[in-house]
């Protein structure tokens, strides 16, 4: 059988009628679906072609759980997030069974099922790809329709074939289960469970639960079988008959709003049936609503739209309506996108522009519109459903800047070029004030039994018992400039040029001001406003608030510049219109931005995507937005009009499924999904990402982190990938949220895992290593420190020893000498004497103290210079001198030494010299000692000596402080600090002193190592 039969069986009964009934059951809860009462140039339409990606010549569609829209075709799979057209393959060692793709089906478990042309069956989830094995008989055959019952039970068949798939595997349907092989005509699943097919001429149904198809009724002369609100429906050519039920139970709510499918006609959820054959572009055809009855005629003309109106094509393929209640058409080149706008244009002509608005009694409204040919003005009824809706009136050609109404509801039209009222169906033209020509007009309200109007340039002036008089306030200038609003009764507004307001009533004049002056700029309208007045600037708008108008400001950048009109609902709403388009704050969020007015105002704005007609005119026509008596307002924008209900703005908000679609580093992609490893050395990487938005992808933003990079949320904006530089080893995981236009945040993120392996010298071991080696380096400069300290020590003990042996040389060389001659001198004139002179005995005296001063210098001058020899018994040195001082005082020494004796070093042992030469010296000669013991400890770690006497001692705190005037104990202590050792000096009268030192080893001795360890 050829492929242009296989996939126009069918099809050829829906031409021959032009009528085919698509699948729609109850749905999960209101949308904005596509309203039957408006025209179909008054949805918000949008068309993608090949230059957008488009895949030509679509045979199939279907929504997946996930909001993606999927099309299969001679080209493929494609997907369509609402931004980007993808082409899917499996990936390698998966392969589709061909190139080219017969029908697709969206289950209701997120799986999307495809059948390929000729032979071919495969089923997607994710990015996983599982093709029906050809062991199985579905995989031969050629499927012309695949559907899905109540049980998620897969169905599928061709022109004499029936397959059906549960749980692992698929079964043939035939005798046991009441068929004959004969030719099968699709087939549906009604809202009871209730799976329905054509067997050639036989009408034959399977309620949910049972396994043997009953025979209902026949199917001739009927063009298809389809589900309309959960009844089974036979389409004939000029009527339906609803197909009694076989089952009982109650019609099932769908639980699978989001997995629509695809036919070339469509009923959608308002009852607008929609065809591509009719027989070129797009039909649609209201039918009655709700359907009664088990029979409804099919009469009415279709409404067409085609190429000429901006279809991308007029060679209809395929139409879907998506979850949130947007129709999509696939023509031979293209895609195309209905949807119901907040905002609905009106029926206005081409080429016109500075629309002036009248709200009319009854509903609907007056518009002037200006045309370089001829103006004109429409009058559009409170329903306004269609062009045919929209009646021109019989009116001044001239251009109309400003229109209102009267107390007595007059139409008023005003121009540059003339005013004129409406009487019935008559027009009578009003003077313009004198002096005042051609101005164009900033506001028009009702004064006394006519109008007052503000005139550029001209001011303020009112027209009461047929005449004109310049209007002035007490303290005022005349006339005055300003806009003007009337509030009902007497009172009034004005906005003059400086952001002054002033309020008129009762014969009295009230002045307000800004709170912040020139934030708003000139004030070019006023408001009077249902509970407070309103001023707005050119770049701003302020609301009087506790006896002064406080500016609003905005959480949208500009969102309040170029406001020409306001409206204040009856539920408190604002509704502003501007650049950017209409603005909408609620009244919650205005309490709480004048408790708080630090906190930007929350707001809402309706752009061109929301079917704004091109953002409000900067200064005229005044206002360009006024509120019906149904409550609908109606909005001037620079390329038309449009009326939105407040009632019914968003239909329910759908929740985006975000997902990661791509990941690339080092120019090579990877498939997301599965944990990701990188390369080595890897350091930076982008991200694509992307949430399904088929009717706002537009408003779609995200947020995303990387853990191990980010502490929090990224703002990523509308902005579809993100990259990061400067990345290290580690394990990263990558988190992914969107947000839609309406701030519904997606129930669950993306969420990817990324591995960057660590090169060698990334390692933990390797960073260990390099943290050793630093501490070796820092340790050996250390040690070079010390030994450079010790070398400056020892270059500074040399010189200091070098001084004081040439102060030792002079002192012997002259001053010793010196006393020495002295000496001799004094002897020989005491010998000359005769031995019994009391003067003789007295110098012999002297004589014997003079010997004891010199040699008590001689011992000093010894001192000074140092006379043990470098590598000399330090120890042993001390024995001589103590048997030095032996022979002059009485006393007993004794030497204990205690280890291996170590070399010292020339410094230590010159200082250790000095402390215990001093020690030596003042337990011989001070404390009259008998016994003194010296003690010396070389042990690995310290260096210990201690000198004990068991002469006459000294008070504690003399051992402690030292004698004042004498520097014997205090340099000894001196001595020690400088060579970091510890100097302890215990002494009691008649006890006996001990004179202990410590220092470390590794500075007292020369050469020094750690001892060694056990063994």
């Amino acid at each position: 059988m050829s492929l242009s039969r296989v996939l126009s069986l069918s099809l050829r009964r829906a031409i021959g009628a032009a009528l085919l009934i698509a699948t729609l059951l109850s749905t999960a809860g209101p949308v904005l679906a596509l309203d039957r009462s408006l025209a179909l140039n008054q949805f918000h339409h949008r068309a993608w072609t090949a230059a957008d990606g488009v895949p030509t010549e679509t045979w199939s569609m279907a929504q997946t759980t996930d909001g993606l829209l999927w099309m299969g075709g001679p080209n493929g799979l494609t997907r369509f997030d609402g931004v980007r057209f993808e082409r899917f393959l499996p990936t390698r060692p998966h392969a589709f069974p061909s190139g080219t793709v017969a029908k697709v089906l969206a289950a209701s478990n997120g799986d999307l099922w495809a059948a390929f042309f000729p032979r071919g069956l495969v089923r997607i989830r994710g990015e996983q790809v599982w093709r029906v094995p050809a062991s199985e008989a579905v995989a031969s055959a050629r499927i012309r329709f695949i559907a899905e019952d109540a049980d998620g039970a897969i169905w599928a068949g061709g022109a004499t074939d029936l397959f059906r798939f549960e749980g692992e595997r698929w079964e043939r349907i035939g005798a046991s289960w009441g068929l004959e092989g004969r030719a099968i005509d699709g087939l549906v699943v009604d809202g009871r469970g209730t799976v329905w097919l054509c067997d050639n001429d036989r009408l034959l149904g399977l309620p949910q639960g049972e396994t043997r198809f009953r025979t209902v009724g026949d199917c001739k002369e009927a063009t298809s079988l389809q589900v309309l609100r959960g009844e089974a429906w036979l389409v004939f050519a000029g009527e339906m008959r609803k197909v009694p039920a076989l089952s009982r139970l109650p019609i099932a709510r769908d639980p699978r709003l989001s997995t629509r499918r695809g036919s070339s006609t469509v009923v959608d959820r308002d009852g607008n049936l929609w065809t591509v054959f009719c027989p070129a572009g797009l039909c649609r055809r209201r039918l009655p609503w709700p359907l009664e009855g088990d029979r409804v005629p099919l009469t009415g003309e279709y409404e067409r739209f085609a190429a000429p109106e901006g279809l991308s094509g007029d060679f209809g393929m395929m139409i879907l309506e998506d979850a949130e209640g947007s129709l999509w058409v696939a023509t031979k080149t293209g895609l195309d996108r209905f949807r119901r706008a907040p905002l609905v244009a009106a029926p206005m002509p081409r080429a016109t522009s500075n629309f002036a608005l009248a709200a009319d009694p009854g509903g609907g409204v007056t518009v002037a519109a200006f045309s370089p040919v001829a103006s004109t003005v429409w009058r559009l009824s409170g329903n306004a459903g269609n062009a045919g809706e929209a009646e021109r009136l019989p009116a001044p050609g001239a251009q109309v800047t400003a229109a209102g109404r009267d107390r007595q509801g007059r139409l008023w039209l005003v121009g540059p070029a003339g005013l004129w009222r409406q009487d019935g169906r008559r027009w009578q033209e009003i003077p313009r004030p004198p002096g005042v020509g051609e101005r164009w007009i900033g506001g028009i309200v009702p004064y006394g039994d006519g109008v007052m109007v503000s005139f550029q340039r001209g001011g303020v002036q009112t027209w009461d018992d047929g005449r004109w008089l310049p209007f002035s306030l007490p303290g005022e200038p005349a006339p005055l400039e300003a806009s003007v609003a009337w509030s009902g009764g007497d009172t009034y507004w004005f906005g003059l040029k400086d952001g002054q307001v002033l309020r008129w009533g009762d014969g009295k004049v009230r002045r307000f001001g800004l709170t912040q002056p020139g934030n708003i700029g000139d004030v070019l309208h006023v408001y009077a406003g249902r509970s407070r007045p309103l001023i707005a600037g050119e770049r701003g708008v302020a609301i009087l608030w506790d006896g002064r108008f406080v500016p609003l400001m905005a959480d949208v950048p500009e969102a309040l510049a170029g406001v020409s009109g306001i409206a204040e609902t009856a539920t408190g709403d604002l509704w502003l219109n501007g650049r950017k388009g209409a603005v909408h704050v609620r009244r919650d969020a205005l309490r709480a931005y004048l408790a708080d007015p630090s906190q930007p105002l929350k707001m809402e704005v309706l752009d061109a995507l929301d079917g704004h007609p091109g953002g409000a005119t900067a200064f005229w026509p005044q206002p360009s937005v006024v509120e019906g008596e149904d409550g609908r307002l109606w909005f001037a924008g620079t390329t038309g009009v449009a009326w939105l209900d407040p009632q019914r703005l968003r239909g329910t908000p759908v929740a985006p499924v975000v997902r990661i679609t791509g990941l690339r580093a080092h120019g090579v992609e990877y498939t997301p999904g599965a944990p990701v490893t990188l390369p080595k050395n890897t350091e930076m990487m982008e991200l694509r990402f992307s949430a399904a938005n088929l009717a706002m992808p537009e408003r779609v933003s995200f947020r995303y982190r990387l853990d191990g990079i980010d502490t929090r949320w990224r703002e990523a904006g509308v902005r579809r990938e993100t990259g990061y530089n400067s990345l290290g080893p580690g394990s990263y995981r990558f988190h992914i949220l969107a947000i839609n236009g309406d701030g519904v945040v997606a129930d669950e993120e993306a969420i990817q895992d990324i591995v960057i392996p660590a090169a060698w010298y990334q390692t933990v071991v390797f960073q260990l290593l390099c943290v050793a080696a630093a501490l070796a380096t820092i340790w050996a400069l250390h040690r070079l420190r010390l030994k450079q300290a010790a070398r400056r020590a020892r270059e500074k003990m040399r010189t200091r020893m070098a001084e004081r042996d040439r102060i030792a040389r002079e002192l012997h060389d002259t001053l010793l000498q010196g006393v020495q001659g002295l000496i001799l001198r004094f002897e020989a004139h005491s010998a000359q004497l005769p031995a019994e002179h009391p003067v003789r005995a007295a110098i012999d005296a002297d004589l014997v103290m003079a010997d004891d001063v010199l040699d008590e210098s001689r011992r000093r001058v010894m001192s000074l210079r140092g006379s043990a020899p470098l590598g000399a018994s330090l120890p042993r040195a001390l024995e001589d001198i103590a048997s030095q001082l032996a022979r002059d005082y009485d006393g007993e020494f004794r030497l204990e030494i205690v280890g291996q004796e170590r070399p010292l070093r020339a410094e230590v042992r010159d200082e250790l010299r000095l402390i215990f030469g001093e020690a030596l010296l003042n337990a011989f000669r001070h404390a009259r000692a008998g016994r003194i013991t010296m003690t010396w400890r070389f042990g690995w770690w310290r260096l210990g000596i201690e000198l004990r006497d068991d002469g006459a001692g000294m008070p504690v705190d003399l051992a402690a402080t030292g004698r004042h005037g004498h520097m014997g104990l205090a340099s000894m202590r001196e001595r020690a600090q400088t060579l970091g050792a510890s100097l302890r000096i215990e002494s009691a009268p008649e006890k006996g002193t001990t004179v202990a030192l410590t220092m470390r080893a590794a500075k007292a001795y020369s050469t020094w190592r750690a001892p060694p360890g056990p063994t």
